[in-house]
């Protein structure tokens, strides 16, 4: 399984993960110029942005969390995007209040089942 495979296997998990969590999928994926939206999800009256960092449990051993790579430019990027997602889909997002989150995966490449989720809520702000 190559990165980009790893990396999509991981926001579906990620996806998964927030449903059972009574979160609502809105949308995966959301590209812009800025940059792109992993996952789109609405948790009451919020509009939650979630971006997703899956890893291997030995690369995170080595490297660090995944978490640590969402770093001030990368909130910048994701906070633009979510202005193009609002404005672009008014009917959809009247009323609900942005939110940003992260979930972090830990995996092994070979397998499917996750070793361990953290979500961190209002990771950043908008």
């Amino acid at each position: 399984m190559n990165n980009k495979e790893f990396g999509a296997k991981g926001e579906y998990l990620a996806r998964l993960y927030l449903e059972k969590k009574g979160m609502t999928f809105i949308r995966a994926n959301y590209d812009t110029k800025y940059g792109e939206i992993d996952l789109i999800m609405q948790e009451n009256d919020e509009l939650v942005f979630v971006e997703v960092k899956t890893r291997t449990w030995k690369s995170a051993r080595e490297y660090g969390r995944g978490i640590f790579r969402i770093d001030r430019n990368k909130q910048r990027h994701i906070r633009k995007c979510a202005k193009v997602f609002i404005w672009e889909e008014p009917d959809l997002t009247h009323g609900l209040t942005p939110r940003f989150d992260a979930v972090e995966l830990y995996l092994e490449r070979s397998e499917t089942d996750v070793i361990h989720v953290i979500h961190t809520p209002c990771y950043f702000y908008g």
